[in-house]
């Protein structure tokens, strides 16, 4: 066995080691073998700086990038011997950018990354993909650093010459490409020529930029990168291909997380209807139930209420008891929280029916707690207690739906009245003072707070107008109150 595979076969060692969680054995191990390297070769020399570099590759695997800067400073610190390999040191050089990147050191390491582009294109040439290969690393420092003419500027250098080459790393540099021109403010499409790409390399593009935008981009950039993505895959490979549909997934995600309801609605509508084409029933279920979600996160709950229809009827369609109580369920939730008791219980009762059928006692007994609360609401007290005590014969006592059937069983079984409603009303006057007591005295003559279903209709009217930011802080301490108190309504 030569050195090299000698090399190859230690660091094989050692990443077993790191994925069995024994770290300190890896790091024990590269030590020895930086030692031994010294003790036969000297320190200082070729082999010393090869076992230096494989001790800081373990060493970024193990999540530590500032002690393998230390070996990699190392291995560039040895020179290149008369005759010798110099693509051995540009490698040290290129790990030793990465990891001063990795350890947050970014100006350092976009330094390393320079010398290293330089070396690599006085060595390979400027078509080389041993060049690229340098490119690519410096481009994401650059960027990292707010440096986007730079960034794009390399990595328009690398994409051409991966691409001529057919090097694997094409996909992750197109990937990248996208990200620098989004960040750039780039007007023109994020990945152009895609169409000149197989298959198998635009889906590779496609799973690693939705990598990348979860990486530190703010939630209105990932919203428009993703947009750019899926629109390009919807070209590219068709809107029923599985990176089309994840990507407008994906999408409707960041719609989701920057409030943009509408957003989220037209992205769902699009995998909803590449689901519907491939008669995919159960995907297509859960993307209604997704769309009925959103709607009502917009406000549009009537349509939510529709979509919430339409998904029952579709498990219906499935035959399957389990779906079909599911999405009975899910109606008559939102049917309570739109303030509609009767139909709700009536949609409860349908999905309690269902759930019976079905292989799942949780779920029955979720609905079965619901159902019983409702009937209870409704004055229907010998339907509720029979649901009730169906709820508590299949959850465990410590479930939370179990303990909230508990209590409205004891109530009936007391003859009395639940304590909802006054929760309610205490959750109400909570909120009112909540709002109150976080605005100038003299700004509300009136602030309203009802409970409909689980959500609030707030009446409010203004003593005088608002001055200055106080609009504006209005609306986050109603927000803030809203998010605080939601909690104590759906518990």
């Amino acid at each position: 066995m030569n050195a090299s595979s000698a090399s190859v076969s230690l660091v094989h060692e050692a990443l077993v080691l790191l994925r069995a969680d024994r770290v300190e054995e890896a790091e024990a191990m590269m030590k020895r073998a930086v030692r031994r390297a010294g003790q036969l070769h000297g320190e200082h020399s070729a082999a010393w700086a090869a076992a230096q570099s494989d001790m800081g590759n373990v060493l970024l695997r193990a999540d530590q990038p500032a002690w393998a800067v230390e070996c990699f400073r190392a291995a560039v610190s040895v020179p290149v011997p008369p005759g010798g390999e110099p693509q051995h040191r540009l490698g040290h050089q290129l790990n030793l950018g990465i990891a001063l990147t990795l350890s947050g050191r970014l100006e350092e390491g976009a330094e390393a990354l320079r010398e290293s582009r330089a070396g690599r294109l006085e060595f390979y040439g400027p078509d080389h993909v041993g060049y690229a290969a340098g490119l690519e690393p410096l481009a994401d420092v650059l960027l990292r650093l707010g440096d986007h003419a730079g960034a794009l500027a390399a990595i328009e250098e690398a994409v051409p010459i991966f691409d001529r080459a057919g090097h694997q790393r094409i996909a992750s540099s197109v990937a990248l490409r996208g990200v620098i021109r989004q960040a750039g403010g780039h007007s023109g499409p994020l990945f152009p020529g895609l169409h000149e790409l197989p298959d198998h390399v635009v889906e590779q593009v496609a799973t690693i930029a939705a990598i990348r935008v979860r990486q530190g981009i703010d939630p209105d950039a990932a919203y428009l990168f993703l947009a750019h993505l899926a629109n390009a895959l919807r070209t590219r490979l068709g809107p029923d291909h599985p990176s089309t549909v994840d990507a407008f997934s994906a999408l409707s995600v960041a719609a989701g997380e920057r409030g943009d309801h509408n957003g989220r609605v037209a992205a769902l509508r699009r995998v909803l209807a590449s689901y519907d084409r491939q008669d995919r029933v159960e995907e297509a279920l859960a993307a209604t139930i997704s769309i009925a979600e959103a709607l009502g996160d917009a406000g549009e709950t009537d349509k939510s209420l529709l979509r919430y229809e339409d998904a029952a009827s579709r498990a219906e369609r499935t035959g399957h008891a389990g779906l079909i109580g599911q999405a009975l369920f899910d109606w008559g939730l939102a049917l309570q929280a739109a303030g509609k008791p009767e139909p709700a219980t009536e949609r409860l009762g349908e999905a309690s029916a269902a759930a019976r059928d079905g292989d799942d006692p949780v779920l029955l007994g979720h609905v079965a707690a619901a159902y019983g609360i409702g009937l209870q609401h409704l004055g229907r007290r010998a339907e509720a207690r029979t649901a009730l005590e169906e709820c508590l014969s299949v959850l465990e006592p410590r479930d939370e739906a179990a303990g909230a059937a508990r209590s409205h069983l004891v109530a009936i079984l007391d003859d009395r009245e639940c304590d909802c409603a006054g929760l309610r009303a205490a959750v109400e006057e909570g909120f009112r003072d909540f709002v109150m007591s976080r605005l100038p005295a003299d700004l509300l003559g009136r602030f309203d707070v009802r409970i409909v279903g689980n959500n609030f209709v707030i009446d409010a009217d203004f003593q005088r107008e608002p001055a200055g930011d106080e609009a504006e802080r209005f609306d986050e301490v109603v927000r803030a109150g809203q998010a605080e108190f939601s909690r104590q309504v759906a518990g």
